[in-house]
């Protein structure tokens, strides 16, 4: 079990630097990531994934609170 943790540290601090931001970004755009992606969220584990990132992202994004309200009230299934 220490030698997953040690990895899931290396992982998490190479995801954290400039470097790993950035090839996780170029990944991302890729079309391959783009499939990935979409692939993930098609899934019931990628949709709760999806709306617990928004959901924290709402937190940091610079936006009226109103909106937000309404997009936590969409994302909980209650529009």
């Amino acid at each position: 079990m220490g030698t997953f943790d040690c990895m899931q540290g290396m992982i998490a601090g190479y995801l954290a630097s400039p470097k790993g931001q950035q090839a996780l970004q170029n990944y991302l755009t890729s079309p391959e990531g783009k499939a990935t992606i979409d692939a993930y969220l098609a899934t019931p584990d990628g949709q709760k994934m999806a709306r617990l990132l928004i959901s924290r992202a709402m937190d940091n994004l610079e936006i009226p609170e109103e909106a937000k309200e309404v997009l936590r009230t969409a994302l909980n299934g209650n529009v």
